[in-house]
């Protein structure tokens, strides 16, 4: 990567300055969900401050359902994960001829070099505090949350302040509406993080359902996640009385990614540690209680559009989130949406 910067070095950019005459701008936001969600904000302004250029979108294989035309890019470039494919996505985005580099979020060791093998003539990245930062067109500052720091990337080179905060999925997902006039609180679960230290565990949504479920005759609730994760879900039932059971339905595995935000607009509150649906929360609009543990915190990842429907509870261990905790914040939700 040294020898080719001595070759081709990229331009720098010792102070913000406003970009001219780009054309090709390659996005790179190819990580998990949420982060990508998290990305969105900036995107979507990415559109409005080059609205005559191409932009390409690098995301990840297992997002890229999700995103399909989405009106912010013209195309997308496909990651398939750690190095497999690295060799031919450079060719790709050395095909593409980007002008500009901006990494949303990506992590290395392959991110910056296939930056930099881009033959991009300016190369920004959200700062991780990496040091290979330093080859880049500059080196940013750090900021806490993820979402104004990737404003404030694209800041750098328009030398615009941007306040919108709002994540956007493809227009289909905000246009779609569903009736929640039925009968009944639906009331959603996802108890699996990307980390289990970050995970409330199985016995205290167990406590958490028996709790809900005698104290709203006619609430239901779903169990969310993935089709690997069915069988931990499953654990729940026996932590709860039998009679409870058909009131507890585990949609693990039942729904794709894209289809998952239609189903999550189907509920009245989600509830859920820090995770990637927690963001798709917060995209659509869907109360929401979010559980930060072990070390994951609400002022890096929490929502911050629409407060007021999405409460967080930050501790460092499960024991210190007690259900009395968390159920008195879900009948907050529920007396709010009636």
């Amino acid at each position: 990567m040294r020898f080719y910067l001595s070759k081709y070095p990229i331009h720098k950019l010792p102070q913000p300055t406003k970009l001219q005459n780009i054309k090709h701008i390659l996005l790179f936001s190819n990580t998990a969900l949420g982060d990508t969600m998290m990305s969105t904000p900036a995107i979507a302004q990415t559109r409005q401050a080059f609205p005559s250029a191409k932009i390409t979108l690098f995301i990840s294989k297992t997002i890229y359902p999700l995103f399909q035309n989405y009106e912010y890019v013209d195309n997308f470039l496909i990651y398939q994960g750690g190095y497999k494919g690295f060799i031919s996505d450079i060719i790709k985005m050395r095909h593409l001829k980007p002008d500009l580099v901006l990494m949303f979020h990506s992590n290395g060791p392959m991110d910056i070099p296939s930056a930099i093998l881009s033959g991009a003539k300016y190369i920004l990245k959200t700062s991780r505090n990496n040091d290979k930062e330093q080859l880049l067109s500059t080196k940013l500052p750090f900021y806490a949350h993820f979402i104004p720091a990737r404003l404030q990337t694209l800041s750098y080179i328009t030398l615009e302040n941007y306040d919108n905060i709002q994540m956007k999925l493809p227009a289909k997902y905000h246009t779609f509406s569903v009736n929640n006039e039925r009968e009944g609180q639906r009331i959603g679960f996802q108890m699996r993080t990307s980390k289990e230290r970050r995970e409330w565990g199985i016995e205290n949504f167990a406590k958490l359902a028996t709790m809900i479920l005698e104290s709203y005759a006619t609430a239901t609730i779903f169990l969310s996640g993935t089709l690997p994760e069915r069988e931990y879900s499953d654990q729940i039932y026996s932590f709860i009385p039998k009679d409870l059971h058909e009131r507890i339905h585990n949609h693990c595995g039942k729904y794709s990614l894209d289809e998952l935000p239609y189903f999550l607009k189907s509920l009245h509150c989600f509830i859920t540690g820090d995770a990637g649906p927690m963001h798709l929360c917060g995209a659509l609009g869907i109360p929401s209680i979010a559980l930060f543990l072990g070390g994951a915190s609400p002022t890096g990842s929490g929502i911050l559009q629409d407060r007021e429907i999405h409460i967080e509870i930050q501790q460092e261990s499960p024991e210190m989130i007690t259900t009395h905790q968390v159920f008195e914040s879900l009948e907050k939700i529920l007396v709010e949406l009636q």
